[in-house]
């Protein structure tokens, strides 16, 4: 870990240095298997759940699940700890005026499907707060949730959330920049009859892009927006374009190279992407030369469009990264990723021969097969 000389942090914040520095964030959001909100009330200390809301089993629940996790990252890397089922997101939301009830606690679970996907899939609990524990652990362990059936909340299935960190404690620019951000996004919210809820949430992503924002269930993070972006963000009425330089990444793919070909398609396509079932693999790593060829498969809901795109993705350049304004001057060095090739390939559903038929486009040709690429 590396120190930034010069790094005033009374006078500079981590994410105000990190847009002067003009850091791309793209390639850093985490790639859960699975992610569950538990509302906690406020107020946040640094470790939320040390805070009155949490109950003793909730507190000690966390700290086990924790500690397991990180004994499985030491034992086996990454690879075991997601073959355990420990890939898990945990992130606190403060209970809302309007979205939560007296007495009960608004449990999510989100979970990757299998195969290819444009979302996670949902489940939602509304618990009495002394089940809250039980019912995490269960979530949490993949035990049988049947004694909950009743708690879950059928009707939010088509809701989408936005979650805003406002973590103050855990670094001053969460707040400062974070509740801004979600105050507008809240108002937005109001306006979609209830089809959006924005939540304040914790720590989740790395501080210096504050303000950070998780868009579930699609599980897309955004980082450095403005509350001049928060209508783009919540209504999508601006292509997707004008917020690329604030788009962190899919949570659907690995970090890296992956995050970087699908914030490119995204781009290219439009929010219409963001229904597309997709899966990415790697064609060729060049670790040597830190290059990669990635491959994004995707298909339409009704299965009338597939195709992939094909993209080359480099590292152009480390820059230094500051790790949070509580840790004044320590950076990390960052990498900044660039497309050096992009093709795309699209096979259309042929209604009137019953075939699939080839096309051209704008910016590609379009082949017949699917391995011609």
């Amino acid at each position: 870990m590396a120190t930034v000389p010069g790094t005033d942090v009374a006078r500079h914040r981590c994410a105000v240095l990190t847009r002067e520095r003009g850091e791309d964030p793209v390639g850093q959001a985490t790639a859960y298997d699975r992610i569950i909100l538990v509302e906690l009330p406020k107020p946040w200390p640094r470790r939320a759940i040390d805070g009155s809301g949490a109950s003793r089993a909730l507190v000690d629940l966390m700290d086990g699940f924790q500690a397991l996790r990180r004994k499985a990252l030491l034992e086996g890397g990454e690879a075991a700890m997601k073959a355990r089922g420990l890939n898990v997101g945990l992130i606190n939301v403060a209970p809302d005026p309007v979205y939560s009830a007296p007495g009960l606690r608004r449990v999510l679970h989100f979970h990757r499907p299998s195969g290819p996907f444009s979302a996670y899939d949902k489940e939602e609990y509304l618990a009495p707060e002394e089940d809250v524990a039980d019912l995490l652990e269960a979530l949490l362990y993949r035990r049988p949730t049947d004694r909950w059936d009743h708690a879950l909340d059928r009707g939010a299935g088509k809701v989408r959330d936005l979650l805003v960190c406002t973590h103050g404690s855990r670094d001053t620019c969460c707040g400062t920049f974070g509740y801004p951000l979600y105050a507008r996004l809240r108002h937005l919210g109001d306006s979609t009859g209830r089809m959006l809820r924005v939540w304040q949430a914790t720590h989740f992503q790395r501080h210096r892009f504050a303000p950070v924002v998780l868009d579930l269930p699609e599980g897309r993070v955004w980082g450095g927006l403005t509350p001049d972006h928060a209508e783009a963000l919540a209504l999508r009425n601006k292509p997707p374009h004008t917020l690329r330089n604030y788009y962190i990444g899919w949570a659907g793919v690995e970090q890296g190279y992956m995050q970087v070909a699908e914030r490119e398609a995204l781009v290219r396509e439009g929010w219409a992407w963001t229904t597309y079932r997709k899966s990415g693999r790697f064609v060729q790593v060049d670790e040597a030369a830190e290059r990669a060829q990635v491959h994004l498969a995707f298909a339409s809901s009704d299965g009338n469009v597939t195709g992939s795109y094909v993209a080359t993705v480099e590292v152009a350049e480390y820059v230094p990264a500051l790790v949070g304004c509580l840790s004044p001057g320590q950076s990390r060095d960052a990498p900044q990723y660039r497309v050096a090739d992009v093709r795309r390939s699209l096979w259309l559903e042929n209604a009137a021969y019953g075939r699939r038929g080839a096309e051209r486009t704008e910016d590609a040709f379009i082949p017949t097969s699917p391995c011609d690429v």
